[in-house]
């Protein structure tokens, strides 16, 4: 038998008081891709700062505003043909006086969830179906009450 190697040239690994004793390893990376980062990463936060700051202070309430209007005019082109005129005529109306009502603050910004719910439901197909319209305008009058700021 022979007795096992112990130069430092067959090891798979290097010990740490030899790396760090060891001459500066030359660098992966330009140092400019660095800083690059950094400044990236401190871009994105102030971004994120910032837009929660918009978001607090009465974006949101735009944002809610211009996602019922595109939603709406999605909607449009997504009836069958046995959603009455009433109907349609009915749900724009819900949702129209719901968006009056963000914009003036009489709307809880909570109570907004379950007709954003059924908005997803019912347009993921592509269809809008009389009941799926009735259930949009019923969560857009329940939407519109005066609740909790």
């Amino acid at each position: 038998m022979s007795a096992p190697e112990t130069s430092s040239d067959s090891r798979r690994f290097v010990w740490p008081a030899e790396y760090y004793s060891g001459p500066d390893r030359a660098p992966v990376l330009p140092r400019g891709v660095t800083f690059g980062c950094g400044i990236a990463a401190v871009v994105v936060l102030a971004l994120v700062f910032i837009g929660g700051a918009y978001l607090a202070s009465g974006g949101f309430v735009q944002l809610m505003d211009l996602v019922f209007g595109q939603t709406l005019g999605e909607i449009r082109g997504m009836y069958t043909p046995d959603v009455t005129a009433a109907q349609k005529a009915d749900l724009e109306q819900s949702i129209e006086s719901l968006r009056q009502n963000m914009r003036a603050g009489k709307v809880s910004i909570q109570n907004l969830d379950p007709l954003l719910q059924a908005m997803r439901k019912s347009v993921s197909d592509k269809k809008v179906q009389p009941a799926e319209v009735e259930t949009m305008t019923a969560a857009a009058r329940k939407a519109n009450r005066p609740g909790k700021k």
